[in-house]
C-alpha cells in the first residue's frame, strides 16, 4: 500500500520533466523553427536545468531513506519509488521524447481565427501578456511590500502552530476491525467470579451490537483465564472482530464507550480495559515509564498518575505493568534475634525450608533419581499457626521459638515486578483519541506539572517512551537528513547557477513555499503528521525545481545584456506557462487522494495535503517572490562589487 501511494504522489511529478522540454520545443516551432530543430533544440537547451531540478527533487527525497527504526521501515518505500520515477522519467525526456516531440510538431497547426482553440489561446496570451506582466512590473517596484507581506503570511503560519491551532500526530493509525477487552481480577479471585463475569461482558457485547448497528460484529472469542496480554487464573477478556470500518457507521471509540457502559465493574475486578490494536509503529499515545523507587512509591506514584490521567478528556485505557498479587507477609528481626546471631538470610533460608522444603538425599531407583526432602506435612504448611510453633536454630546451636526473633506484618503484594536495565521500573500507558485531545499536548502538560511534581514527592526518576520516544528518534533523524538535503540542494544550484549567491536566495522560497502546505492542513482541519513533513520535504525540492527553471532563462536574457528588472520580469511572464502547467500535473495527480473517503487511506492525505497546497502557493512565490528576491539581491551585489553579476558568473 505505501508503494502503491509513492507511485500516486509520483504521477504528477513524473510528467514535470516532458512539460518542460516540450513547452519550450513547442515555443520554438511557433516562432518558425522547422519541428526536428525545434525537438532537438528543447532538449538541448533544458538539458541542465530539467536535469538539476531533478537531482534537487532526488536531494529532497534521499535523506528520508535514511530514518532508522518501525517508521524508516515502514515509510521507507515512499522515497524510494518517488526517486525511480524521477530517474526513469529524466531518462525518458532526453532519450525517447524528442523523438516523440518531431512527430508530434509536424501535425501542430496554427489555430483557425473564431475556434475554441485560438479563443483559449489568445485569452491565455492576453493574460499573460498584459494582466501577469503588469503584475510582475507592480511587484518588482514593489518588493518591499511583496516580501513583507509573503513574511507576514509565514507568521501566521507559525502562529497556528505556536498557538495550538494546528496539532501534531506522530503516526495516525487507520481504524481496526479488532477490539479487545481484558478483565484482570485481583490475586485469589475465584474462578466461579471471574467466570460469571465474562458471561456478563460477553452478554454486555451484544447488547451494545443491537443498541448501535446489528450485524457489526464478525466473530467474537471468548477466552477463560487469560487475556490478550497475560494468561492466569485471574484473567479473562473477550476477542472482537468488527466488519471493516468503511461498512459500518460506528467508530472503534463509540463502539468500546458503549460496551463499557453495559459492563461495569464488580468487586474483586481489579481492571477493565477495552482498547483497538494499532496498525503502524508499536507503542501507546501516552507512555510514562516511572522508575528509582521501592515497589510500593512506584506504585503509588502510578496511581497519582492515573488518576491525573482519567481526568484529561480524550485518554482511554490508561493502565500500569506492576499489578496487585496476593498479600504478603513480611518479617523483620528483633533485637533478640539479632544478638543470637540471625540475619534475614538466615532466617529467610530457614523458612524456606520449612515450608518449600529442604534437599536431603538423593538416590536412584534403577533408571529413576529421586530427591528426598524435608518440609512441614501440607496439613501444617496451609495455616498460618504453624508459624507461631515454629522453632529457629540460632547459629550456636540453641533452639528459640520463632515469635521471639522475629515480627510480622502483612502487607498487598506484586503479582509482576518488571526491571528495566536493571532497575524495577513501573510503566503507565495510556491511548488518545485525536478527535478529542492530542498527545503532545498532553505529555508536555504532564512534564510541567504532574511528574515534576511526582519526582520530588517520590524521589523517582521519569522517561517518556512510546511514540513519543520514537517520535524524537524520527525526528532527530529528520534533522539531519534536513541538513544534508539542505546542502545537496545547495550544490546542485551552485552547479547550475555558477554562483554563490543565487543559491542562497532561490532556497529562501523553501520555507515560504511551506506557508501554503501548513495552511492547507489548517484549511482541510488536519492535524499534521509525519508523513506532513514527508510532503514537506518533497515540497522543498518540487519548489526550487520550477525556481531553477525561472532562474535559467533569467541568466539567458542577463547575458543577452537585458537590465535585473527588464530580465526578471521577461523571464516570469516566459515561463509562467511551464511553471503553472507543471503545477497543475503534480495537484491534479494528488487531487483524488485528497478527497479519498476510505478510512484506511486517510492517514496517507496529510502528505497529499503538504505538496498539493504546497504547490498552490509556491506557484505565485516562484512567479513573483523568487524575482522580488533576486531583483533585491541582484541590485544589492552591483552596490557592493561595482558590477554586475552576471559578469562574475561568466569568468
Amino acid at each position: 500500500m505505501i508503494s502503491l501511494f509513492g507511485l500516486i504522489m509520483a504521477l504528477g511529478i513524473i510528467v514535470d520533466d516532458a512539460i518542460v522540454v516540450a513547452e519550450d520545443s513547442l515555443a520554438h516551432h511557433e516562432q518558425g523553427e522547422p519541428a526536428l530543430q525545434a525537438a532537438e533544440g528543447g532538449a538541448h537547451r533544458m538539458l541542465g536545468p530539467v536535469t538539476a531540478s531533478s537531482l534537487t527533487t532526488i536531494a529532497a527525497f534521499l535523506p528520508l531513506m535514511l530514518i532508522g527504526g518501525e517508521i524508516g521501515n515502514i515509510l521507507f518505500a515512499i522515497p524510494l519509488v518517488i526517486i525511480a520515477v524521477i530517474i526513469a522519467s529524466l531518462i525518458e525526456s532526453f532519450t525517447i521524447l524528442p523523438g516523440h516531440l518531431r512527430h508530434a510538431l509536424h501535425g501542430v497547426k496554427r489555430a483557425q481565427p473564431g475556434s475554441v482553440r485560438y479563443r483559449l489561446e489568445h485569452a491565455i496570451d492576453h493574460l499573460r501578456h498584459h494582466q501577469f506582466r503588469k503584475l510582475v512590473r507592480w511587484v518588482l517596484a514593489h518588493r518591499a511590500i511583496t516580501l513583507a507581506a509573503t513574511l507576514g503570511m509565514m507568521i501566521f503560519v507559525v502562529g497556528l502552530l505556536a498557538g495550538g491551532r494546528l496539532g501534531f500526530v506522530f503516526f495516525p493509525s487507520p481504524e481496526s476491525t479488532k477490539v479487545n477487552a481484558d478483565a484482570i481480577f485481583v490475586a485469589g479471585t475465584p474462578s466461579e467470579v471471574s467466570g460469571k463475569y465474562l458471561e456478563h461482558l460477553y452478554q454486555a457485547l451484544l447488547e451494545t451490537e443491537q443498541e448501535l448497528e446489528p450485524g457489526i460484529i464478525n466473530t467474537a472469542v471468548v477466552n477463560f483465564n487469560q487475556t490478550s496480554r497475560q494468561a492466569g487464573a485471574n484473567f479473562a477478556g473477550i476477542n472482537v472482530e468488527l466488519v471493516e470500518p468503511d461498512q459500518r457507521e460506528t467508530r472503534n471509540a463509540e463502539f468500546i464507550r458503549v460496551w463499557q457502559e453495559k459492563a461495569g465493574m464488580v468487586p474483586g475486578l481489579d481492571t477493565l480495559t477495552m482498547a483497538a490494536p494499532r496498525m503502524g509503529p508499536p507503542g501507546s499515545d501516552v507512555d510514562v515509564r516511572l522508575m528509582g523507587a521501592e515497589p510500593a512509591q512506584l506504585k503509588q506514584a502510578s496511581l497519582d498518575l492515573q488518576a491525573v490521567l482519567s481526568q484529561i478528556p480524550g485518554i482511554s485505557d490508561i493502565r500500569d505493568d506492576l499489578p496487585y498479587g496476593r498479600d504478603q507477609l513480611v518479617y523483620e528481626l528483633t533485637p533478640q534475634g539479632e544478638a543470637l546471631g540471625l540475619t534475614y538470610v538466615s532466617l529467610g533460608r530457614q523458612l524456606s525450608d520449612a515450608f518449600s522444603g529442604r534437599l536431603v538425599q538423593i538416590f536412584t531407583d534403577e533408571e529413576d533419581e529421586i530427591e528426598v526432602r524435608v518440609q512441614y506435612p501440607l496439613a501444617d504448611q496451609s495455616t498460618l499457626s504453624s508459624i507461631n510453633r515454629m522453632q529457629i536454630l540460632t547459629p550456636s546451636g540453641q533452639r528459640v521459638a520463632l515469635s521471639s526473633v522475629a515480627t510480622w506484618k502483612t502487607q498487598r503484594g506484586f503479582d509482576i515486578m518488571r526491571h528495566v536495565d536493571g532497575q524495577l521500573a513501573v510503566t503507565v500507558v495510556g491511548e488518545v483519541d485525536k478527535n478529542v485531545n492530542n498527545a503532545n499536548r498532553i505529555l508536555a502538560t504532564l512534564k510541567e506539572t504532574t511528574l515534576a511534581e511526582l519526582e520530588s514527592k517520590y524521589g523517582l526518576r521519569y522517561s517518556v517512551e512510546g511514540q513519543s520516544a520514537r517520535q524524537a528518534e524520527t525526528l532527530g533523524d529528520m534533522k539531519v537528513g534536513l541538513l544534508i538535503g539542505l546542502s545537496m540542494i545547495y550544490i546542485v544550484l551552485a552547479w547550475v547557477f555558477a554562483s554563490y549567491g543565487w543559491p542562497l536566495v532561490v532556497m529562501m522560497g523553501i520555507p515560504f513555499g511551506l506557508v501554503g502546505a501548513i495552511m492547507g492542513h489548517w484549511w482541510m482541519g488536519l492535524d499534521m503528521t509525519i508523513l506532513s513533513l514527508f510532503g514537506f520535504f518533497g515540497l522543498s525540492g518540487i519548489v526550487v525545481n520550477d525556481s531553477i527553471i525561472l532562474v535559467s532563462f533569467y541568466k539567458r536574457l542577463r547575458e543577452s545584456g537585458l537590465g535585473v528588472n527588464e530580465a526578471l520580469e521577461e523571464a516570469a511572464v516566459q515561463r509562467v506557462r511551464a511553471v503553472i502547467l507543471t503545477s497543475l500535473t503534480t495537484i491534479a495527480g494528488l487531487t483524488p487522494l485528497l478527497f479519498e473517503t476510505s478510512l484506511q487511506a486517510q492517514f496517507l492525505i496529510p502528505m497529499a495535503t503538504a505538496i498539493a497546497f504546497g504547490l498552490m502557493f509556491s506557484t505565485f512565490l516562484i512567479l513573483l517572490v523568487i524575482p522580488a528576491m533576486l531583483s533585491l539581491y541582484e541590485n544589492a551585489y552591483e552596490r557592493i562589487t561595482k558590477k554586475p553579476s552576471i559578469a562574475v558568473m561568466n569568468t
